[in-house]
């Protein structure tokens, strides 16, 4: 029975070990001060600002208000924004449109958000252009943005992700969900590029030249996770991406745990399913030196980031009464793991918020758990996350 348990228990041990200890690493990572390229010309850039919106009339109009009036400082001769409208309202439609805003109306059986930034750069000519900006329909933008995008395109970088901040902190869920774009970022993003590794991609607040997002819009076809597709496409191609610490946008954060779940399974269907298509690629990118590649198809392998703890913490208890391998090797995995979390988050917060943290973290787990039956939904088709409006 020992032995038996062993077999079971150490692989998944060893795994989770291994995960963590590869997190540590990226947070330490992440305390190093990044470089970056010096300034190669001082252009003004063109810029093509797309805003996918689907279904999100109770955001759209405020973001596109906020971002335009107050947010932009920036030649309005050198940038077009451009909301995506796939099933809006006739009357957010004019209320963007008096807004400023240009309106390109969609449609189609099944909404995807490569559809619809496909459908834009058909009717956008190319040639207008320097750069593309894609922003989420309830994304605010940090004053300057477009200013820092231009000196990013002009330092020579041809994708850049920004800084996702959260806007919402109204529930324990939402300050949860923030923290966990806080540690992605702070791993992902700046220890990547610290080790010097692309940066991950999130979505929104990414910044293009007009020939890289053209380069790979047209040969993207995921129903839900694009970022992932893109992170694969460009490291493939040996395009580094590049993390951009002060370019900020202030992003809405899942509210509740329903949300919560079926975004997340949302997220793990494309982790799982790139991962699956991407062995192969790996194994040539391997052959011929092309480690940033091998590093995001690796990244795709990590385990669902709120079931790890929880996961590790139940191995070093089953640990205590079978075999002391197991306990060890869980052990260092769940410090590791808890270090590096520790060395990413603010510790005002977690301090301030330790009770509630800690009384949620049943639900987060068990949202986490259902996230898992969510991935079998998300690949018949796109899963909806309905915005709210956040004042930011």
């Amino acid at each position: 029975m020992q032995l038996l348990l062993y077999i079971l228990l150490m692989p998944l041990a060893t795994y989770l070990a291994l995960a963590g200890l590869y997190q540590f690493i990226l947070a330490v990572a992440s305390h190093k001060t990044l470089k970056v390229a010096a300034i190669k010309n001082s252009l003004n850039n063109r810029f093509l600002v797309l805003v996918p919106a689907y279904k999100a009339d109770a955001v759209i109009l405020h973001s596109t208000v906020k971002n335009i009036a107050m947010k932009y400082q920036y030649p309005k001769s050198h940038f077009d924004y451009v909301v995506i409208a796939d099933q809006l309202k006739q009357s957010t439609i004019a209320g963007l449109k008096a807004n400023g805003a240009q309106v390109h109306e969609v449609s189609f059986e099944k909404s995807t958000k490569v559809k619809a930034l496909q459908s834009a750069m058909a009717k956008y000519s190319a040639k207008d252009y320097d750069g593309v900006v894609i922003l989420d329909a309830d994304n605010v933008v940090e004053h300057n943005f477009l200013n820092k995008a231009n000196t990013y395109l002009n330092r020579g970088y041809n994708v850049i992700q920004g800084n996702r901040k959260s806007a919402n902190s109204n529930t324990t869920f939402a300050l949860l969900d923030g923290l966990s774009e806080t540690a992605n970022t702070q791993l992902l993003c700046k220890g990547a590029n610290a080790l010097g590794l692309s940066s991950k991609l999130s979505g929104s607040g990414m910044v293009f030249t007009i020939q890289a997002f053209e380069k790979a819009i047209y040969d993207l076809t995921a129903i839900g996770g694009f970022d992932k597709e893109m992170e694969l496409f460009y490291t493939q191609a040996w395009d580094y991406i590049q993390y951009a610490d002060d370019l900020v946008v202030y992003d809405e954060k899942i509210a509740s745990a329903g949300d919560f779940s079926k975004q997340r399974g949302r997220w793990l269907e494309a982790q799982y399913s790139f991962l699956k298509k991407s062995i192969k690629p790996a194994l040539r990118s391997l052959s011929i030196g092309n480690l940033d590649h091998v590093h995001k198809v690796a990244q795709l392998a990590l385990p669902p980031r709120a079931l790890a703890p929880f996961a590790l913490l139940m191995l070093v208890i089953a640990g205590l009464f079978t075999n002391q391998t197991v306990l060890i090797t869980s052990l260092i995995g769940f410090v590791a793991l808890s270090l590096s979390y520790l060395l990413v988050l603010p510790s005002k917060t977690l301090k301030k918020q330790f009770i509630p943290l800690l009384m949620a973290f049943p639900s987060l787990i068990a949202s986490a758990i259902g996230a898992l039956g969510n991935i079998k939904k998300s690949r018949k088709g796109f899963i909806h996350t309905p915005h709210k409006l956040v004042k930011t």
